[in-house]
């Protein structure tokens, strides 16, 4: 378990399956996170949790000081670069604006840089979730460049700004 000031994280348990599928089908979260996929029905998540969750990434349960689950985090090492770090965030859409995600994401990457030996921590965010990014730049994270046109949603394709925080930036 990863303590920050507001939230506490932890592995995903087969328990919050039921309120992760709640918040991902959230029509306000869906434009910002993962909106031109489906969602596999919450009985085969429930059956298939060993396989889905915390194979290939870690996904990390975030619960606030109310001991609520407000959304997730998730983390995996890419597999072509030692100690280099994919992060991303879902938060509940009544839990935006109160601190949850920033205290998460300055959490995880605290414990990326200081037990995992990361060198570099990175994410990719729609360009118009300007929330978010404003929240990733209050991290210390620096946008990197841009992928045009690469996410759909709603039949508008929209670019993704690409960001990054180096360990030295984080050390400093």
């Amino acid at each position: 378990m990863l303590k920050g000031d507001k939230v506490y994280l932890r592995l995903v348990e087969k328990k919050d399956v039921s309120r992760i599928y709640n918040i991902c089908s959230e029509p306000e979260v869906r434009e910002y996170d993962g909106g031109q996929s489906t969602l596999p029905p919450l009985q085969y998540m429930l059956k298939h949790f060993d396989d889905m969750f915390n194979i290939e990434s870690k996904r990390l349960s975030i619960i606030n000081e109310k001991d609520v689950l407000v959304g997730y985090i998730t983390y995996k090492e890419i597999k072509d670069t030692l100690d280099v770090y994919s992060i991303g965030i879902t938060i509940g859409s009544k839990f935006w604006g109160r601190g949850y995600g920033k205290d998460s994401i300055k959490t995880l990457v605290d414990y990326l840089f200081v037990n995992n030996n990361a060198h570099r921590v990175e994410l990719e965010v729609v360009d118009y979730n300007l929330r978010a990014i404003r929240c990733y730049l209050s991290c210390g994270f620096i946008e990197e460049g841009r992928k045009r046109k690469r996410y759909f949603f709603q039949g508008k394709y929209s670019d993704t700004v690409m960001m990054s925080i180096l360990r030295d930036e984080y050390l400093k």
